[in-house]
């Protein structure tokens, strides 16, 4: 029998799927990040149910309170990565659009007239 109870399981578990989520934001993988995500948010409703036994049945003296910091840290980290390449990436889209925009400028002062759309009919 394991001496880990399956609360302390859980939190394993959780860190498992937060830094290989946090591997996946690095590569961009995000299909992977996805299912990490899906995989985290089923877990959460376990710990909550898992938490609530455990509280009746242990004593303050085994209280997870490090496991979980580090969990929220390892959460926070992820949630940071992300925003830092929203940010890159949303730099890169503008300046591909004042590219876009500049191109189609130079694409017009190089351009001859375009044909007239009617010709006369007598």
């Amino acid at each position: 029998m394991s001496t880990r109870g399956p609360l302390d399981e859980a939190y394993s578990e959780w860190r498992r799927l937060a830094e290989a989520e946090g591997k996946a934001i690095r590569l961009g993988d995000w299909r992977f990040v996805a299912d990490c995500q899906q995989a985290l948010s089923k877990l959460r409703p376990v710990i909550d149910r898992l938490t609530r036994s455990a509280s009746g049945a242990r004593s303050p003296v085994g209280s997870p309170r490090a496991t979980i910091l580090e969990l929220i840290q390892l959460q926070q980290r992820n949630l940071s990565d992300l925003e830092q390449r929203r940010q890159r990436l949303s730099a890169q889209i503008q300046e591909l659009s004042r590219s876009g925009f500049a191109l189609r400028g130079i694409q017009r002062s190089y351009s001859s007239a375009p044909p007239p759309a009617w010709n006369s009919y007598s």
